[in-house]
């Protein structure tokens, strides 16, 4: 049975696409059958292109991204604008039914983790239907620890046991860049916080970049994934 990882973040514009794509990538090279999804988009569908590239066309894009919007709104916004109404039903049916395609099927939220999403159910819903295994997504600048805390207390329980959190470096450092990490880890136990380099090197559907592929390592082993999926 394939199991789910769950890519959100605390704001949109924070890097879920680039770490979604460097994750399958990275476990697709490395012996890891993955797939991803983007069922949810609003404005274009740029980042689902950058996924089904990711995964070769494994996928075809219709189904890395089923439901598209033309306003660049939170979903659930962006859908009332068109008279259209995605029930989380229909969302987990979908990403059910790509079980068969790979193992785990990494789904990539839109937006932050409490951004309207679906009629009555948003991301942290989602994210316990599926049992999925969650990846909060930040950018290391001022403000990163309180929006992280944020997101960690409005995770349930069973979604914390296995969360991973990732800081993704800035294109331009500020003051706390630095120190963000550790002090994130005065509340939150280090060793499920991440810092991500920005990308060099990615060539031939490959992580080239060490600092990168030693992070994806890292926090692959914190989710459980290994080889053929997700260990308990």
């Amino acid at each position: 049975m394939s199991q789910y990882v769950f890519v959100t973040g605390t704001d949109t514009g924070v890097g879920k696409t680039e770490f979604t794509v460097a994750l399958t990538r990275w476990l697709r090279a490395n012996g890891c059958p993955a797939v991803a999804l983007k069922p949810l988009a609003s404005g274009d569908r740029g980042d689902a292109v950058r996924l089904e590239r990711a995964q070769d066309g494994l996928l075809p894009l219709d189904w890395i991204n089923p439901w598209v919007f033309e306003r660049a709104l939170a979903p659930l916004a962006a859908a009332r604008l068109e008279g259209r109404r995605v029930a989380i039903d229909a969302l987990i049916h979908h990403i059910r039914a790509t079980a068969g395609l790979g193992d785990p099927v990494i789904v990539e939220g839109a937006g932050g983790l409490l951004s309207p999403m679906l009629e009555k159910a948003d991301a942290p819903e989602l994210i316990a239907e599926l049992k999925a295994r969650t990846v909060v997504i930040a950018s290391n600048r001022l403000g990163v620890v309180n929006q992280v805390r944020l997101v960690w207390s409005a995770l349930s329980a069973p979604s914390r046991k296995w969360a991973q959190i990732v800081l993704m470096e800035p294109a331009r450092a500020d003051d706390s860049t630095g120190a963000n990490e550790a002090m994130l880890g005065e509340y939150i136990d280090p060793r499920r916080i991440h810092g991500f380099p920005r990308l060099r090197k990615v060539r031939a559907g490959k992580v080239r970049d060490a600092e990168a592929a030693r992070v994806l390592s890292a926090v692959c082993r914190g989710l459980g994934i290994r080889a053929g999926g997700l260990g308990g």
